[in-house]
């Protein structure tokens, strides 16, 4: 569970599709862009989320939860996350925090370019 890079494109409806790093698990793919969906392509709200998400590590330590109206990510402990499924599309799952914030960070990029 390591940082390691997410890569993001758009699909032929303007949806936002994570590609992580080779040996990605298709349940944690399809978990990040779940979570992901209430973004759109607006980047400001992927940011907003970030900023929030590390405002609450501060504030409350972990075991908090932060979601979106499609998924949930739970801080368990000081360096996982868990994405929880709402609606039965997926499994829940766990990657580490690094990685977690560099995919939020990659996408913040990537919108800022489309």
């Amino acid at each position: 569970m390591g940082a390691a890079m997410w890569s993001f494109t758009l699909d032929e409806d303007d949806l936002v599709i994570p590609e992580g790093p080779v040996g990605t698990e298709e349940n944690l793919r399809i978990a990040l862009e779940t979570l992901i969906i209430p973004f759109g392509t607006q980047a400001e709200s992927v940011e907003i989320y970030l900023r929030e998400w590390r405002k609450m590590w501060q504030q409350f330590g972990p075991d908090y939860i932060l979601g979106t109206s499609s998924a949930a990510a739970r801080r368990v402990g000081p360096g996982v996350v868990e994405i929880e499924d709402l609606y039965g599309q997926f499994e829940t799952c766990k990657m580490s925090v690094r990685e977690f914030e560099s995919a939020l960070e990659s996408m913040i990029a990537f919108l800022e370019e489309c």
